[in-house]
């Protein structure tokens, strides 16, 4: 156990928070009026049991030491100095978040080099692991440039690598530490069957894994990070940066992509300049780190709604730094490796790639006339916020005037409105926009979740984990990471271990839905029926697809599965009158 999760453990909640405004029990939470921004209404929830506090007014939330960092306006790490000194926790000497030394850095750094060393090797005497990425088009040396891999399933495989390890001086401890191997009933690790991408820093160092599952009917996460520690932060980190750095100085430009494997098709197709985010959005660290290197930025993310929506993120990002980014839009429905599976030259779409910003106002305008007053007044507003940001007063007049084009408003308008805003009004609606809502979401689908989260390991049954498939994203994501803790051996904290980690706007999205939620004992069974009642159509959509591939495949055992799971779920439903 880390030294933070230590100190959130022996510190009650409820006592540091309640120092600083009155809370009153209400059901199983506690409320209060918030500390953090003045309101007439109690909006500030706490909960003792999850360790965590929310606040529907300013959306502040998190555990103890996220608290008290922010009521006193200090660090983390000082915060929990304060809690460590009150509650008589032992620290080390020196506590920084994980008390570090050079020696435990290099020791870090040569285990995951080992590890992705021995998974490499496990890859290339593997068959069904280098048929699929065959099949990705991943070519012989991209398995070898990119130390790719594969973690073998089953006791087997943890045991080789303990020994492995244990010939190199590390001990089990180390592989415990970095997150490689977890301690159940038996030892496990959360990389088991999946393909394995070495992350390494900017300056070459092995330092993390993305792990992506790939053998049918694998109803685990599709992929798995290493979690974040001192030596590997998602928001900084870009796979591929330190083999890309050279080619980037070269030509003063690089290729932004979301995957790894769209990274790797980029690298064949003679894109050696291409970089990847770990599985999270495009941060102002990853936009620092890119602008010390090149001048211009393509960006390369899925033509979907989630890659839209990044792609305007990067845009309310940009002026922060002295780059010109420019958005790639590929043909529909197409992924950057999916394109290269048709074609081989992204030139034509290189050099008809719209500046971001253009790209997020004409994404801004498409059918603004018929949107309703409120919406209108919202897209414009966001497009103000971003270009009053910008130095350079000739590309605020240029997308002024395209604005007024796409907007069908008056110039004047615009530009009186833009002289309007202020700093403190630009970050008070850029805090207020961005905040989560729950609205896509049905009251059912809300019950389901909620008894989840109550009862972690209601994700043992089949019935429950065939159901997140069919939840609306974002909630379709944040489910899918819970599974992983199944075998946590503390099942009292299997709920907070999942939580950690989360990202930020997924935790303010749980945060919202548990304390909107009243706690009660679901009828599990019940709620199973009607959820498969309400996604009966989508079922048998997927159902036909998932057979489609099995034939394609040549499978006739999970071809049995598929169509018994089918029909026994079709029996009772109809036993219960539901269809």
């Amino acid at each position: 156990m880390n030294l933070f999760n230590l100190i959130k453990e022996r510190v009650p909640i409820l006592d540091v928070i309640n120092e600083h405004t009155i809370l009153k029990k209400i059901g199983g939470y506690w409320k209060g009026q918030c500390p953090f921004h003045s309101e007439r209404t109690a909006s500030f929830t706490v909960s003792p049991h999850r360790e965590m506090f929310y606040c529907f007014g300013c959306q502040a939330g998190g555990d103890v030491i996220s608290f008290l960092s922010k009521i006193e306006n200090c660090t983390q790490i000082e915060a929990a100095k304060q809690l460590a000194e009150r509650y008589g926790i032992e620290l080390p000497e020196n506590f920084t978040h994980e008390t570090i030394t050079l020696d435990e850095k290099k020791r870090y750094f040569s285990l995951c080099q080992l590890v992705a060393h021995w998974a490499n090797a496990q890859l290339l005497k593997t068959a069904h692991a280098l048929s699929y990425l065959q099949q990705r088009s991943v070519s012989q040396k991209s398995i070898e440039s990119f130390k790719l891999g594969y973690f073998p399933e089953g006791e087997k495989g943890i045991k080789d690598l303990i020994r492995e390890a244990a010939q190199q001086n590390f001990l089990l401890e180390d592989l415990f530490q970095a997150g490689i191997i977890n301690e159940g009933k038996t030892y496990y690790s959360p990389f088991e069957g999946r393909i394995l991408f070495p992350i390494k820093d900017h300056i070459g160092h092995y330092c993390g894994f993305g792990g992506r599952i790939f053998k049918p009917g694998d109803q685990r996460s599709k992929y798995y990070n290493s979690k974040e520690n001192s030596f590997f932060q998602k928001g900084s980190l870009l796979f591929g940066f330190d083999s890309a750095k050279k080619e980037m100085q070269k030509i003063n430009s690089a290729f932004l992509v979301e995957g790894y494997t769209d990274c790797i098709a980029l690298v064949q197709h003679g894109y050696p300049n291409t970089v990847a985010t770990l599985g999270t959005a495009c941060t102002p660290e990853h936009l620092k780190a890119l602008s010390h290197q090149i001048h211009t930025l393509y960006v390369l993310y899925d033509n979907d709604d989630a890659g839209h929506k990044a792609t305007l993120r990067l845009a309310q990002l940009c002026w922060q730094f002295d780059l010109e980014i420019k958005v790639i839009v590929l043909p529909e429905a197409k992924d950057p490796a999916a394109f290269f599976e048709t074609q081989t030259d992204l030139a034509f779409f290189i050099e008809k790639a719209p500046d971001v910003l253009e790209f997020f106002l004409t994404s801004l305008g498409q059918e603004y006339a018929t949107k309703p007053l409120t919406l209108k007044l919202q897209a414009t507003r966001s497009f103000l916020e971003i270009i009053k940001k910008l130095d350079d007063p000739l590309k605020k007049e240029i997308l002024l005037q395209r604005a007024a084009s796409i907007f069908g408003l008056p110039l004047a308008s615009l530009r009186q409105e833009l002289s309007s805003f202020t700093p403190e009004s630009f970050e008070k609606n850029q805090k207020f926009e961005e905040k989560p809502v729950l609205t896509e979401l049905s009251s059912l689908e809300k019950n389901f979740i909620s008894a989840i989260f109550n009862n972690i390991e209601l994700l043992e049954k089949p019935q429950v984990k065939d159901l997140l498939d069919y939840l609306p994203e974002p909630f379709y994501t944040i489910m899918k990471k819970a599974p992983q803790f199944e075998k946590e051996v503390d099942t009292e904290r299997r709920f907070i271990t999942f939580f950690d980690t989360l990202e930020e706007q997924e935790k303010t999205l749980v945060n919202q839905l548990l304390f909107t939620q009243e706690e009660e004992s679901y009828d599990i069974e019940q709620l199973l029926l009607l959820l498969e009642k309400k996604y009966w159509k989508k079922i048998v959509s997927f159902t036909k697809i998932k057979l489609s591939q099995a034939q394609e495949e040549n499978d006739p055992e999970r071809i049995r599965i598929i169509v018994g799971s089918f029909l026994e779920l079709k029996k009772r439903l109809l036993h219960k009158g539901l269809i």
